[in-house]
């Protein structure tokens, strides 16, 4: 299994990075590299969502934790499963971002080198924009 992390810290509060990374619906309103993504009810452990990409496939996804403040999921990839963190610690005044993925299958090797290891290097621009969308739409 291949992993990898970013980590970052903001003056915008946990509730509210949480509020727009649990909104899976309208990831792509700050997430620019989404077309879409679409969950049907309420964002709950095993409930299944779909996003896709520009340019890419839809791909299957599970909600696989979601609590305050953290959201968990995997990507359920051809021969592969992706999973990625979401989490928000808040102390004082300052949140601490953590975002982390991990790849595992007979074919996560090719998925790190796709997916995963792009997701890591754009981390700090899609979390910037996502800090960026809290602010104004929170």
């Amino acid at each position: 299994m291949w992993q990898g992390q970013y980590e970052t810290t903001t003056d915008v509060p946990a509730e509210k990075l949480f509020r727009v990374i649990s909104d899976i619906n309208n990831w792509n309103q700050w997430d620019h590299g989404l077309e879409f993504t679409k969950i049907e009810g309420a964002a709950k452990p095993g409930v299944p969502f779909i996003l896709k990409p520009k340019g890419g496939p839809n791909v299957k996804m599970t909600i696989d934790e979601i609590k305050p403040y953290l959201l968990v999921d995997t990507a359920h990839l051809f021969l592969a499963k992706m999973r990625t963190s979401h989490e928000y610690v808040q102390t004082g005044d300052q949140t601490t971002i953590r975002f982390s993925v991990a790849v595992w299958g007979p074919l996560g090797f090719f998925w790190r080198k796709v997916v995963a290891e792009n997701q890591v290097k754009e981390a700090a621009a899609q979390t910037a924009a996502l800090i960026n969308y809290a602010q104004k739409n929170s």
